[in-house]
């Protein structure tokens, strides 16, 4: 199942880019790529897991450790539909 956790910046500031720099996947959890954004979000992590509890555990690691507020969207493949 693919996510895309949003990042908002209420932390850490340079510390949490520099740990988004060097995110490493736990296992069961495939990182596709980590972005950093303008505007509303200063990041955007893009990511598989194969259940919505493990890929729970993975975002509160990151919030926990960036100190940011994450919003975490289930995604689905438009062709898939």
């Amino acid at each position: 199942m693919l996510f895309m956790s949003l990042l908002s910046p209420i932390g850490k500031g340079k510390e949490a880019i520099a740990y988004l720099k060097k995110l490493k996947a736990p296992r069961g959890i495939t990182i596709h790529d980590v972005y950093v954004t303008f505007g509303t979000y200063d990041g955007v992590v893009v990511f598989e897991a194969p259940d919505p509890k493990k890929a729970m555990r993975f975002v509160v690691d990151i919030g926990i450790e960036t100190g940011y507020l994450i919003e975490t969207l289930g995604a689905v493949p438009a062709k898939e539909i």
